[in-house]
């Protein structure tokens, strides 16, 4: 297993968090012994394996056909028409690819067991998150959004959150989250700070923020920016979840880091608070899709790999017992000679199941999908 890599701010992610900071322009080279000592008792035991020996061709519909897959502009407004038209095939996508998968894991035996982590993984401080009004409208209200990034996901009682793509100086961008509160969640603290005028226009169902999750995108860079896959708005929207347990909020994405490209993730343990800084799940050559799936303690992220070429594109999957806190394996899920696209991803119980489809010239896509089975 390869130790796991940190983003510049963030301290070392390990289980017992140690408090290092170092460089934003480099990443970590120090892991203490006791650290080292953790990871190495980690790698005794794979996180995951599979259960199919490989890949499996289905005849279900490619999810990029039905309705066929528009690329992203990145001059195209957020508030347009037309923006609001492709972002809607995105959701129904982005749905549907989700729901083949359903039948798959509903039919594994380890989708009725379950994951206990019975390790103690203290939070790492946080600074509270802002409290500005965003309005009450369906979305939050940024001018700056990415045309099709927004993603917005229910919390249970605790109302919605979301995350989005803001464009910034030269070609770069940020991603940033808010929160919509039930207005039967508000604490009575919070709902006196709005009946005086306080900064709680939140509590009356109000979105909430923006709470920034990643501001460390290098933009362009490069005339090579289209080859990796990023230039300003036109990169793949971020991917949340929230799971049901702790009611944690997961972010899984890709952007041009200062240590180079990569695949992202973060996660919020407290609604109130800023998200954790972000830990690295691969670095690479190029961006390219990622989403996030979470059930309890089990946290997946499946991403096109950034170190495969273009035309023979992989699916790498990653998956944490520690509710995000460690990601333990990073394994392929697509065959060696694949060109991989559009990754989904389902986790229920210990049972994982991956779907992508693979695409060829002059012939409609291919769904394949994968199962894996999370060790206790």
């Amino acid at each position: 297993m390869a130790l796991p890599h940190a983003r510049p701010s963030a301290p070392l992610r390990i289980p017992i968090r140690m408090p290092f900071r170092f460089s934003r322009n480099r990443r970590y080279q120090l892991v203490v012994p006791l650290a080292l000592a953790l990871l190495v008792t980690a790698c005794e035991k794979a996180a995951i394996s599979w259960v199919d020996a490989e890949a499996v061709a289905t005849n279900l519909p490619s999810p990029l056909v039905y309705p066929p897959f528009i690329a992203t502009d990145s001059t195209l407004e957020a508030s347009s028409p037309y923006a609001d038209f492709l972002l809607t095939q995105d959701l129904w996508r982005e749905a549907g690819g989700t729901n083949l998968l359903e039948p798959t894991v509903a039919a594994m035996p380890e989708a009725k067991d379950s994951v206990e982590n019975h390790a103690t993984l203290p939070s790492v401080q946080t600074a509270r998150a802002p409290l500005t009004s965003l309005g009450n409208g369906h979305a939050p209200a940024d001018s700056t959004r990415c045309a099709r990034s927004i993603r917005i996901v229910s919390a249970g009682a605790r109302g919605h959150v979301a995350v989005w793509w803001s464009r910034g100086a030269g070609g770069r961008v940020r991603l940033a989250a808010a929160w919509r509160d039930s207005v039967l969640s508000v604490p009575a603290a919070s709902a006196a700070a709005g009946a005086a005028g306080g900064p709680a226009d939140a509590s009356a169902g109000a979105w909430r923020g923006p709470i920034m999750v990643d501001s460390l995108d290098q933009g362009p860079g490069d005339a090579q920016a289209a080859d990796r896959g990023a230039y300003g708005c036109a990169r793949p929207a971020p991917s949340v979840a929230v799971d049901t347990k702790y009611g944690y909020v997961h972010v899984a994405y890709a952007l041009t880091g200062p240590e180079g490209p990569g695949v992202f993730y973060a996660h919020q343990m407290d609604p109130r608070s800023q998200f954790e800084p972000p830990i690295a799940i691969i670095y690479g050559e190029r961006i390219g899709d990622a989403r996030v799936a979470v059930n309890g303690d089990v946290v997946a992220v499946v991403y096109e790999d950034p170190n495969s070429g273009l035309g023979r594109r992989k699916i790498g999957l990653a998956v944490s017992r520690t509710s995000g806190h460690l990601f333990e394996d990073r394994l392929t899920a697509s065959g060696g000679i694949s060109n991989a696209r559009d990754p989904h991803l389902i986790v229920r119980g210990r049972a994982v199941v991956v779907g992508w489809s693979e695409t060829a010239v002059g012939s409609d896509p291919i769904f394949r999908l994968r199962r894996a089975r999370v060790e206790r």
